[in-house]
């Protein structure tokens, strides 16, 4: 059993999860006796790769010199045929078609240092000093940016390590926020903050508050509504305007046999979510 999830989770980015075989190069097939075990995957991994065939790439054209709305996607997952992944590329091309420029911010593609080290650490907590160069161009594209959307799946409830490092690095005092003896004031003013997270075991809901399912509302919500206070402190310490979140708990499972009709409904609630959330509240 461990021999074969550990070659159906390598092979999952290549395969269409046919219910027959899994990959012909390799000569492997499933047979009925282990269809049965396979049966339990998504209960052993939570690796939710988007099959190959269906895997809808998109590649946003960055920002210009106009003057239209900007969004920078800041993604932190290292796979790119990920359900998270799907859900960025389905919003970036939503908000082009919208008229909004995007630029993205692929933290492992570009190898992004999330460790806030001792020689930076004064300049991100107290402004002293000048930031490091990539520090500077990550501050360069957050101040054109109009809204800052992080991607990133699940992670022991929080976000991944190299999305908090890019956090911690770039959003530093005297350029995200300043204090004096009122208090702190946030320095980004008009730009929304807004979190797309691929979720699992949060009570099986998509969308945010209020968009649980029957039975798991309250379980639901009270996560989501633990998510807006850390996102509503995030928000005003920026100095930004919390614009929510879109959390997917119900994503396609690895072997569904109608998984590209759930990964077509994940999209379309999404840019639902967005249509609402960025283009009607105009």
């Amino acid at each position: 059993m461990k021999n074969l999830l550990l070659f159906l989770i390598a092979t999952l980015s290549i395969s269409t999860f046919s219910t027959e075989k899994i990959d012909t190069n390799a000569g492997a097939s499933v047979t009925e006796s282990k269809k049965t075990d396979m049966a339990n995957i998504d209960a052993i991994t939570s690796a939710s790769i988007v099959p190959a065939a269906i895997v809808k790439e998109y590649v946003p054209k960055g920002f210009t010199e106009s003057k239209n709305k900007k969004a920078l996607f800041v993604v932190g997952d290292p796979r790119h045929n990920s359900v998270t992944f799907d859900m960025a590329y389905t919003a970036m091309k939503f908000f082009e078609e919208n008229g909004i420029e995007v630029a993205i911010r692929d933290l492992y593609e570009m190898k992004w240092n999330p460790v806030l080290t001792l020689n930076e650490f004064y300049y991100q907590k107290d402004g002293i000093g000048k930031p490091t160069k990539d520090v500077a161009e990550e501050q360069k594209l957050v101040t054109q940016a109009d809204y800052i959307i992080f991607v990133y799946p699940n992670w022991h409830d929080s976000a991944t390590s190299i999305i908090k490092g890019y956090q911690e690095r770039v959003f530093a005092k005297e350029f995200a926020y300043t204090a004096d003896n009122n208090g702190l004031k946030g320095l980004l003013k008009g730009k929304g903050l807004f979190t797309i997270m691929n979720c699992g075991f949060l009570g099986g809901g998509r969308g945010f508050i209020g968009n649980g399912v029957g039975i798991s509302d309250e379980k639901w919500d009270s996560y989501m509504k633990a998510y807006k206070v850390f996102d509503d402190d995030l928000a005003d310490w920026w100095g930004m305007d919390n614009y929510g979140r879109f959390m997917n708990d119900r994503y396609p499972k690895n072997l569904s046999e109608n998984y590209s009709k759930e990964i077509e409904k994940l999209r379309k609630d999404l840019t639902s979510s967005l249509q609402k959330t960025f283009v009607d509240k105009k």
